[in-house]
């Protein structure tokens, strides 16, 4: 799957060189982690904050999941980033979620104000989403050195989710809301200035034609390696794209201190980052469809065990859950990364992150409704889903290795 792209489209594709593939990652990785943490500070003070104003779980969850909701624009998104410069896309993206998160530190006492802040920083989020974890390794670090610098950067990414929960939930504990907003604006901006030491990595078009653009990425999407892989992960993304946030919001509706909350979330997206670094030596003789099957098998029963209402029993699930899904995640972007061509690579991932981020949401709102129903029944819709989700990614690649064997041996 390597397409034929017209030469107007076509960017430099980095060659090998090690010294240049490590300072790119260290610059990525830097600026990744200082967005990723603030990212997940805001996973918990909005939540916390909205509960606290409006004692109401249901609401706390969905007022936040409309950060996802702007995955909705991320075709236009992902036609700017192939267009013009990934640097400044990238960095414009991280001032723009400064931006949202200094006035949110003034307007908390709003719901609509928070509601619609939290929805304009899901612009720069799905911006420097894309941007920093699809499109930058493939054009700045050389194939052979491509597998292990996303493993390092999504590493690096979970290690970020377990700092920013333990700074969230002290922060929101000690400071209050309002400050610890100004703190992730604060991290916002660092994030943006490290940005600005990567290389420039501009297009030979700079004339958006979004027509043409959509196009070219629900072309992609309908490819049937890509479709099968968007409907899977789509289905899997509704049922625990907001576990985290649910959880929380769960433990602190039965009052749980803020800071414990931080510490058990932080347990389990711990081993995400462990994970995360160890998953290309995890089954590397496996095709990357089957470990994909079998790593959402193994996190699927940690969702199971997630929904035990026996808090031990719950961490434990919660560490399975993260292990699994991280490995499954790395796989996944390798996958992506291998089929879509470097100068598609803006909107192809957007689009498909259009379907695939843009269930999260739809994860919050669904959480949101079986908040009203206790124990088992309120899990129950998501380990649905998960399963539905496993046995259509079972059957493609049931199909995918049947083909293979299919395809004639040269002589």
């Amino acid at each position: 799957m390597t397409g034929n792209p017209a030469p107007a489209d076509q960017v430099a594709v980095a060659q090998a060189d090690p010294a240049s593939d490590t300072r790119v990652l260290r610059v990525l990785t830097a600026s990744s982690v200082l967005s990723k943490v603030a990212d997940w500070q805001l996973g918990i003070v909005v939540p916390l904050a909205v509960l606290a104003k409006s004692d109401s779980v249901a609401m706390s969850l969905a007022l936040f999941a409309l950060r996802g909701v702007s995955y909705v624009a991320s075709p236009f998104v992902g036609s700017v980033i192939d267009r013009f410069d990934k640097r400044t896309v990238l960095v414009l993206g991280l001032v723009q979620q400064a931006v949202c998160l200094a006035v949110l530190a003034l307007t908390l006492s709003s719901p609509p104000t928070v509601a619609l802040l939290v929805l304009l920083s899901g612009v720069g989020s799905v911006a420097c989403t894309i941007t920093g974890q699809f499109v930058l390794i493939p054009l700045l670090i050389s194939a052979p050195g491509r597998p292990v610098a996303v493993a390092k950067l999504n590493s690096a990414v979970e290690l970020s989710k377990v700092i920013g929960l333990l700074l969230g939930g002290v922060g929101f504990a000690v400071f209050g809301p309002s400050v610890a907003c100004l703190c992730i604006a604060g991290l916002y901006v660092l994030a943006g200035a490290v940005a600005m030491l990567l290389p420039g990595v501009s297009s030979a078009q700079t004339e958006l034609n979004l027509r043409r653009d959509l196009a070219v990425g629900f072309r992609w999407v309908v490819k049937r390696d890509i479709l099968w892989l968007v409907v899977t992960m789509s289905l899997i993304n509704i049922s625990i794209g907001q576990l985290e946030p649910a959880l929380i919001a769960e433990f602190a509706h039965h009052k749980v201190n803020t800071t414990v909350i931080s510490v058990l979330m932080a347990v389990g997206l711990f081993m995400g980052a462990v994970a995360s670094r160890l998953a290309p030596s995890i089954l590397p003789r496996w095709s990357t469809e089957r470990r994909i099957l079998a790593v959402q098998i193994v996190a699927f029963a940690g969702l199971a065990f997630i929904a035990v209402p026996v808090l031990p029993v719950r961490i434990g699930g919660f560490m399975v859950e993260c292990f699994a899904v991280a490995v499954s995640n790395v796989a996944s972007i390798t996958y992506r990364q291998e089929a879509i061509p470097p100068e598609f690579a803006g909107r192809v991932n957007a689009t498909i992150r259009m379907f695939i981020t843009g269930a999260v949401p739809l994860s919050g709102f669904l959480y949101a409704w079986s908040s009203r129903f206790d124990g088992y029944y309120h899990w129950l819709p998501t380990l649905v889903l998960w399963a539905v989700a496993i046995a259509i990614w079972a059957v493609y690649t049931r199909h995918r290795e049947r083909a293979v064997l299919m395809i004639p041996v040269p002589q």
